[in-house]
């Protein structure tokens, strides 16, 4: 782990209590006095596991509780699952059975606001003998804590040997300016930009050039021409349906519900149905985390302008103004159905 900080830590480590089986899990304990990555927090701490299956396959040598501990300062759990699921490796195909082993590990991340920080599907280990394709099976999850710090994961290295390959994970002072609004170049209107790329004219190059004279003459040239297309390129904003909560996670949980319900119909097996079942539980429990941290920030901050907003959270969604039409299909039907809803007879 590669951090852009100098100062003087005090360490302690401790080896954490296990399950029946096989495995090992080593929490590091970082201190110092000075704060740590331009926060506000003196300490974090790094949970280094490794997770085997115990007799029963559902159960593994580390339970999902004291991997993904709820913390109020950074943590970051690193180390060989030894888990299979969907969440980190999507083109693969699972069967129910490693599904239903390591959907506790990621419901408990859910539940905690932990983020995955693996890109999806890239494999960091590669057996060097046997039949046996790459897995994802090294992970690393990041608290709501320790986020914001994180800069990059990355498996570029070498191996040293064994079917592991070593990854490196990056943390530094997170940036405390809003990124600007992105360009949509995709609806860029080229119909107008196609005259006036082609009339642009580069500014003359200095007649004795130097590397910084070349390097500013460039950066000039490249500034005049992007201006050129961002006037007539739409900047990305917020939809209106979009929710100040939702994170990519949540995205694909929902993508892996919508996926095993669907297979479950499909189907229509006992294990496809508990599948579909564990995988709609943890969905809906990861939901509610953030969804209650936003709200909870939102009534704190809230505003006189804000009140009507923060009023609807205690009630929840208003109830429809129309009624429900059930068994109507044709106009006709739906016609009868609201006379006699809006029109009773005496």
């Amino acid at each position: 782990m590669a951090a852009y900080v100098h100062m003087s830590f005090l360490s302690n480590y401790t080896v954490l209590p296990r399950c029946k089986g096989v495995g090992d899990v080593l929490a590091l304990d970082v201190s110092s006095d000075e704060p740590l990555f331009g926060t506000d927090f003196h300490s974090f701490r790094v949970i280094n596991a490794y997770s085997t299956n115990t007799v029963d396959h559902r159960i593994h040598s580390f339970a999902a509780e004291v991997l993904f501990p709820d913390l109020g300062f950074p943590l970051l759990v690193v180390g060989d699952f030894n888990i299979h699921n969907p969440l980190s490796d999507p083109l693969r195909h699972f069967s129910p059975r490693e599904i239903m082993s390591s959907t506790p590990y990621f419901e408990k991340t859910a539940e905690s606001g932990f983020a995955l920080l693996n890109p999806l599907g890239e494999y960091p280990r590669f057996p060097l003998v046997g039949k046996a394709r790459p897995v994802v099976i090294d992970l690393a999850f990041a608290n709501p804590a320790l986020l914001p710090l994180v800069k990059s994961w990355e498996a570029s290295l070498p191996s040293t040997g064994s079917d592991h390959i070593p990854i490196t994970i990056t943390l530094a002072t997170p940036s405390l300016h809003q990124k600007p609004p992105r360009p949509r170049w995709a609806d860029s209107d080229w119909e107008i930009l196609d005259p006036i790329i082609t009339s642009f004219k580069v500014p003359a190059a200095p007649s004795f050039p130097t590397p910084p004279k070349l390097r500013e003459w460039m950066s000039e040239s490249r500034s005049c021409l992007v201006a050129l297309l961002k006037e007539h390129t739409p900047l990305s904003r917020p939809s209106h349906n979009s929710k100040p909560w939702w994170t990519p996670h949540l995205t694909i949980l929902r993508r892996e519900y919508h996926k095993a319900a669907r297979a479950a119909r499909k189907h229509d097996t006992p294990n496809m149905r508990e599948v579909a079942g564990t995988s709609k539980a943890g969905y809906l429990k990861a939901i509610k985390a953030p969804k209650n941290k936003h709200r909870s920030s939102f009534l704190m901050a809230a505003t006189p302008q804000s009140l009507c907003t923060a009023k609807r959270f205690p009630y929840g969604r208003a109830q429809p103004r129309l009624p429900s039409l059930p068994g109507a299909e044709t106009p006709l039907q739906m016609n009868s159905v609201l006379l006699d809803h809006f029109f009773p007879p005496k």
